[in-house]
Order: C-alpha cells, then sequence, then structure tokens
C-alpha cells in the first residue's frame, strides 16, 4: 500500500547531522576548554556519546553511558565521565546547543493555507523543573509551597515549520509577564500566541511595531477605549450581547503610551463551561480566605480575545480555533519531559544536572528537526498524523544506528531512510471519528475558506 506521508529530506539531513559532529565541535570544546590537553574523551565523543546515549534511553546512568562511549570505540569508566563532567561541559553543550538551533531549522510548512499566510506561528510558553536545594542560590524557586530551587525555562515553538526557535533559562522566580527575550525572534508577518501569564501592553506594540500579529486571551481588569477615547464598561458591555460572538474595534490600555488599536473578541461559554469555571473558581478563592466579586462570576461566563490580525486572517468565526493551536505545547511538553527524559534528572551534583539538561535539549531538536516535516501526510483531510509518542519510541529504536552512521553521510541516509519506513507504518494515530483531532480540525477548516 503506498504511503501518504510527506517524505523527508534525508540527504539534507544527513548533510546537516554530519556536519553538525565535524571539527568545529572540537574548536568549541577548546573555546570553552572542555578540552584542554590530549584526552581520549575528545569533544566529538563526548558530544555523541551522551546526546545519542539519553535519545536511547533517557534515564541512562553513567554506567549505562560509558556503554555509549564503547560503542564509539571509546573506552572510559563511569567514574572518568563523571570527572570530565564540569563547568566545563556545561559551557561546551550550552554552546553547541546554541548552534544546534540555527542549524537544525526545517524551512518547510504545515501544508495549511490558513497557516500559511503567517511567516510563522510563534508558542509563547514556560516550563519549571524543581532543583537540588544546593542550587538555590543561582536559581532560586519560590519556597514556602514551592521548591526552594528551580529552573524556569522559557520557550519559543514555531507550529507552523516545527521548529523550537528559542530557549532561555531563568531562575523559578522569574516571571513570565517579565519575560520580553522572545520578542528577538517575532518576525514581520508572524503570528505570537500567549496565554495570560505573558499579557503584556509593552509586549504587544513591540509586536505590531515589527508588522507582525499577536492572538491573547484578555486579562481582567485591563482598561479599554473606544475610538473616542472614551473607557468601555466591559460589564455593560457583555450584558448588552444577545448572540453567540461578537467583536468591537478597540484601543487595549488607557496610557498614552497604549492605546493599542485592536479587536475584542467576545465569545459566550457554554453553561456547563460556565458553571465548571465558577466551581473552580469558588474553591480557589474559599482554599485563599477570600470573596470573589459578582462582576468576576459574571465574566467568567465568557471567553474574551484580543488581537491586531484583520479579520480577513483570523476571521471572528475562527479566532478560537487559531487560539486552540497553543493547546499543543501541552503535547510538546509532554513529548520532552516524559519521552526526552527533561523530567529524569535526579542527580544533586549542580555541573552534572545542567550537562545532562543540555544534552537533552541538543536531543529535542533533533526530535523536531525529523519530526516537523512528518506531523501529517500531505493528504490531510485523511484525518491521520504522527504520534509524538510513537515517534520518538521509534526513534529511541534508531538511536544506536544514528550513532554508528554519524561518519558516513550515505550510511547515515540510508538509516533515516529506514527510520522513515517505520514511522510510515507504525507512528501513525489512528482515525477519529467523533473527535477529530488537532491538525484534522486545522485542514478541515482551511477547506472551509473560499
Amino acid at each position: 500500500m503506498k504511503s501518504n506521508i510527506k517524505k523527508l529530506d534525508t540527504a539534507g539531513i544527513s548533510e546537516k547531522r554530519v556536519g553538525f559532529f565535524s571539527d568545529t565541535v572540537e574548536e568549541t570544546a577548546r573555546q570553552t576548554q572542555f578540552v584542554r590537553r590530549q584526552s581520549e574523551i575528545t569533544g566529538l565523543s563526548f558530544l555523541k556519546a551522551v546526546e545519542l546515549g539519553f535519545l536511547e534511553k533517557p534515564g541512562a546512568s553513567l554506567n549505562e553511558l560509558a556503554q555509549s562511549f564503547l560503542d564509539l570505540g571509546v573506552e572510559v569508566s563511569p567514574q572518568g565521565i563523571d570527572e570530565r563532567i564540569n563547568v566545563f561541559s556545561v559551557a561546551f553543550l550550552r554552546a553547541i546547543f546554541a548552534q544546534a538551533l540555527v542549524i537544525f531549522k526545517n524551512q518547510g510548512s504545515l501544508p495549511l493555507s490558513v497557516l500559511q499566510q503567517f511567516s510563522a506561528i510563534n508558542i509563547v510558553d514556560s516550563s519549571t523543573k524543581s532543583l537540588p536545594e544546593n542550587m538555590a542560590e543561582e536559581y532560586p524557586g519560590c519556597g514556602r509551597k514551592g521548591a526552594k530551587a528551580a529552573l524556569k525555562i522559557q520557550w519559543v515553538f514555531d507550529f507552523l515549520h516545527g521548529n523550537l526557535k528559542q530557549v532561555e533559562m531563568e531562575s523559578g522566580l522569574d516571571s513570565d509577564q517579565g519575560d520580553r527575550d522572545y520578542l528577538k525572534v517575532v518576525e514581520g508577518g508572524s503570528l505570537t500566541l500567549v496565554d495570560l501569564g505573558y499579557f503584556c501592553l509593552d509586549a504587544f506594540w513591540a509586536i505590531a511595531n515589527q508588522s507582525a500579529y499577536f492572538l491573547s486571551r484578555y486579562f481582567y481588569p485591563t482598561a479599554w477605549l473606544d475610538e473616542f477615547g472614551k473607557r468601555i464598561d466591559l460589564e455593560k458591555l457583555l450584558r448588552e450581547q444577545s448572540g453567540e460572538r461578537t467583536e468591537v474595534p478597540v484601543k487595549l490600555g488607557c496610557r498614552a503610551r497604549h492605546q493599542l488599536p485592536c479587536r475584542l473578541i467576545i465569545l459566550r461559554n457554554p453553561k456547563q463551561v460556565t458553571e465548571k469555571r465558577r466551581r473552580t473558581a469558588k474553591a480557589h478563592a474559599q482554599k485563599r480566605g477570600t470573596t470573589l466579586s459578582q462582576t468576576y462570576l459574571f465574566l467568567l461566563g465568557w471567553s474574551l480575545f484580543v488581537t491586531n490580525a484583520p479579520d480577513t486572517m483570523i476571521s471572528l468565526k475562527h479566532v478560537y480555533d487559531f487560539y486552540r493551536i497553543r493547546g499543543q505545547i501541552e503535547l510538546i511538553f509532554k513529548l520532552w519531559k516524559s519521552y526526552c527524559g527533561l523530567n529524569q534528572i535526579l542527580t544533586w551534583r549542580k555541573e552534572r544536572i545542567l550537562t545532562e539538561l543540555y544534552a537533552k535539549m541538543i536531543g529535542i531538536v533533533l526530535v523536531h528537526c525529523l519530526l516537523a516535516p512528518l506531523r501529517i501526510p500531505d493528504e490531510v483531510w485523511s484525518q491521520r498524523e504522527v504520534s509524538n509518542v510513537r515517534f520518538q519510541q521509534i526513534l529511541a529504536r534508531f538511536a544506536r544506528s544514528f550513532k554508528q552512521g554519524l561518519a558516513d553521510m550515505m550510511a547515515l541516509a540510508k538509516t533515516l531512510d529506514q527510520f522513515v519506513r517505520h514511522v510510515e507504518r507504525f507512528a501513525l494515530k489512528q482515525k477519529r471519528r467523533q473527535q477529530p483531532n488537532a491538525y484534522a480540525q486545522l485542514a478541515q477548516l482551511t477547506l472551509s475558506l473560499p
């Protein structure tokens, strides 16, 4: 049976992959002082062993990493590996990770015209990982009920091309609203999706000034102004609504430096959704010993969004469909944490934690480089898509073969061809008749447009 899955450019990826494991790695190893004298463990052997060792088994011990070294013809004891894991190995892999973000970028986009009208679709989010208390000085956590030491990882993921665009490491105390680094990778014509944690008028202005677009949920009680500069009474506006959805042209923020022209999207929630939100809000308020206002409870009956994208790009009818793309980040987080091993870093030594973290992050970049072109078949209406979990499981099976073929571009391309055949046969999700998957919904949205 002929497969409909998009073909992977195995030759191109092989060239990038072999080029990545080149003499420039040794130069980086010397620049970061990971390699300072002649040693059996070179920068190349260390990178290959730890990256592909963790790709094969995310929870690999030092003993298992020693076996990964032996696969490369390097005999080293677990104790010898532990001695090489230090501040220099952290600096080395951090630099290599930065290079990987640049090298392994997919140029092809999802074959959906409704998405291709944007140059990129950036999902901005963060993930927090608890750390041992001995790292509290460098990475302080929230304390109290939270961890005393925590690492917050800020991500920008381009859903359209499947690329991890930016990763920034911060302390657990840093707030999402204070994050501005993601603005560095916002390009003209892109769409940035943020949740309430990133609601910031200054950031929205910066995006608009790049001739780019944003879509966010509304953060209560941010002020609105009408076209004449008069403040809008949100509760009054909502009580006057009789339909299920509408939009109002507004200026976001009342300060002179803000007043950003955008669309306020108003969607009435189904009754069961409203009731669930109110029960949850009341339960949280009861735990805190606070009382919720009637206005706030009323607002829970609505979903409110703001965007500067015109109706011709994101229609009123499809605003919620676009915002739902943000939900894909939860599946991506699950892939990173559970299947790429970010949740399986259990050691107490700071340098080993950070070395393992960067090694796994390099592997994650590789995962997305391979996964992005295969996410959906050419015939998108077939309601088939690749399962992240099954894909990662197949990739883990091929990790050792990839390791052995890194020195030979033709051998690596052949391994990649075999890998793709396994993905075609064993990584596709089953069709959903009752509830189409996210990609199938986006495909239906594309087909419904004139």
